[in-house]
């Protein structure tokens, strides 16, 4: 397995367990409250759903290389995820270089 895959797996699965560590952590400090458990638990678990979910994009973004096409104006983009960098060059010069130039008319 690629070094970078692995040490991605790594913070992904901490970053599961202090999400659920802040959610239990929120869902017992609303029952030091006499919060009902049918309202504690769903906030806890809206926490820890949250805070996963920024964690995931977060390191999606850093494992994530995107090339744009370089025509003013065109939307164009190829977003590339564990790409070799045979593969990133191919993208880089295929966005550089398309034929139809997706530009917004307005």
């Amino acid at each position: 397995m690629n070094a970078k895959i692995r040490r991605h797996n790594v913070v992904t699965a901490s970053a599961f367990l202090v999400a659920g560590v802040c959610g239990v952590a929120v869902a017992l400090r609303l029952d030091a409250y006499a919060v009902p458990v049918w309202l504690s638990a769903p906030c806890g678990y809206a926490i820890a759903s949250g805070l996963l979910s920024l964690a995931t994009r977060m390191t999606e973004s850093l494992a994530t290389v995107t090339y744009a096409c370089t025509e003013p104006g065109c939307t164009f983009s190829a977003r590339l995820r564990w790409a070799g960098p045979v593969e990133r060059r191919r993208w880089q010069e295929a966005a550089a270089a398309h034929p139809v130039h997706d530009i917004p008319r307005p």
